[in-house]
């Protein structure tokens, strides 16, 4: 049995015969314990540079995976992918479903290829393949091009896990909590430029005559791809001059952490199975399962119940109203995680809020069929009165707020991933293992609860009320499991 040496968060690591790695001493789960616990001193500056350029990195993905939707279904019929017009909307959700299982696939291979030859290698590779992937997309004559490329650009934006093992390098305990929630900010930004690119620069010919004129080269879906193929090549630029690379990683990392790891060698970062024979990895990967679900559940739930007739136990409200209530609870998702966060973690720590959060999901579900109640009493005998519909939108406002509150969880979840990673050689691991798990929950999470919903529903389970049920029992138990942490 040998003694793996010492990582990011201080723990001690043994491999067996089998080569299982498991922490070891009271000192390892002592020092553990130092990136969830409330901070005590002085924090440490933000790398606001660093974090700058790798913030600029993650808008790849979601500008890759949603600038196609505002034009996507166009594109079906322009290839004539359906011979049916009623079919265009399943051709065009397999070219958007081709994105994530593409990016399931490679995720955790990704994040383990940066633990062997350094993160700034995988990234510049993974943005330059997205760029062509993209341009590709564009320049596709052929559906079956298009499911080519789109695979092709999920396949390589698996650096969501190595970003995200960068900021955990670039980080210590004292300023974690402010960095990690950029990821997802970043996401919400990149899903609104997204579509906006897709939409106002798709047929540029045709919209812009007197920019782009009649060109054949640009009477196809070309421009919003080119647009975002581009988008990566800047920074590949600003991290080889920006982002040092001390020997054997390819990332920056502060000078008391290359003091501590100068000396760890060259072991290869675990598999997944090894990784996961790790009980502290378990609990983590399987309470970030729940977490996903959950939260993709919740968005994809919301807009069919505030869609649903109130006679069948939904809102009846308007694809206007559903969107103004979307676009301005986003904000405050932003807010939260920008400022509530970093307050809360600093408050109280990372594993009571983790534990919080998880808890809240709990509400969530318990607040929908409460707040479908006083609507189907109230709206359907006094018609659109006033009062009635300030029971509703309170009990609507709550569903969001409380649902943008819990999702305080995944940067809590990040910090519990970095600890919870048994050695510097495995952190990119760790970190791509908890993000195939996540993309599984979010690939399953719609399908299962709009499943269910459309079942109970139509079949009127407990009056409608069944979808509710199973989903705070799923919550309950992401709970049970964050409780074990």
């Amino acid at each position: 049995m040998s003694t793996v040496p010492r990582g990011t968060n201080g723990v001690d690591a043994v491999a067996d015969a089998s080569g299982t790695l498991t922490p070891t001493s009271s000192q390892g789960d002592a020092e553990q314990q130092a990136l969830l616990r409330k901070p005590t001193f002085k924090r440490t500056p933000l790398p606001k540079k660093q974090l700058a350029i790798i913030c600029f990195c993650r808008l790849a993905e979601p500008i890759a995976f949603t600038q196609i939707f505002p034009y996507i279904n166009t594109m079906v019929e322009e290839l004539r992918a359906a011979g049916n017009p009623a079919d265009v909307g399943f051709y065009s959700g397999l070219v958007d479903s081709l994105f994530s299982v593409a990016q399931l696939m490679t995720i955790f291979q990704w994040g383990r290829l940066s633990d062997r030859i350094g993160r700034r290698p995988v990234i510049i590779s993974g943005l330059t393949g997205v760029a062509l992937a993209s341009l590709c997309f564009g320049l596709s004559t052929s559906f079956w091009q298009v499911l080519a490329f789109r695979a092709m650009a999920g396949g390589l934006t698996g650096n969501v896990a190595v970003i995200q093992s960068m900021i955990g390098e670039i980080t210590d305990e004292t300023n974690q909590a402010q960095a990690f929630p950029l990821g997802g900010v970043m996401w919400n930004v990149g899903c609104i430029v997204g579509p906006f690119l897709g939409g106002y620069l798709s047929h540029p010919s045709e919209r812009y005559p007197a920019v782009f004129g009649q060109s054949e080269f640009l009477k196809r879906h070309t421009l919003p791809s080119k647009v975002a193929g581009k988008h990566p090549q800047p920074a590949d630029d600003s991290i080889a001059d920006t982002i040092s690379q001390p020997k054997g990683y390819g990332t920056t990392v502060s000078a008391t952490l290359q003091t501590k790891f100068v000396d760890e060698g060259n072991n290869s970062p675990p598999s997944a199975i090894k990784l996961l024979s790790i009980r502290q990895v378990q609990l983590v990967v399987t309470v970030g399962f729940f977490l996903s679900f959950s939260s993709t559940a919740w968005e994809t739930v919301f807009i069919l119940f505030a869609y649903t007739p109130i006679s069948f136990g939904g809102l009846e409200r308007n694809p206007a109203q559903i969107g103004t209530l979307l676009s301005s609870t986003g904000l405050l998702g932003i807010f939260v995680a920008l400022v509530g966060f970093p307050t809360l973690q600093n408050r109280f720590g990372t594993m009571p809020l983790y534990r919080a959060c998880m808890a809240l999901w709990i509400a969530v579900y318990i607040l929908f069929p409460i707040t479908s109640v006083p609507a189907r009493w109230t709206l359907l005998d006094k018609g659109h009165d006033p009062s009635a519909l300030g029971l509703v939108w309170t009990g609507v406002i709550l569903i969001l707020g409380t649902g943008r509150l819990a999702s305080m969880g995944f940067p809590a979840n990040m910090i519990m991933v970095k600890a919870a990673a048994p050695n510097k050689q495995s952190l990119g691991a760790t970190f791509g293992l908890s993000q195939s798990v996540a993309c599984i929950a979010r690939a399953a999470g719609p399908a299962f609860v709009s499943s269910l919903f459309a079942f109970s529903v139509n079949r009127q389970v407990l009056g409608g009320q069944l979808v509710w049920l199973v989903m705070t029992c799923i919550a309950i138990t992401g709970f049970y499991f964050a409780r074990r942490l």
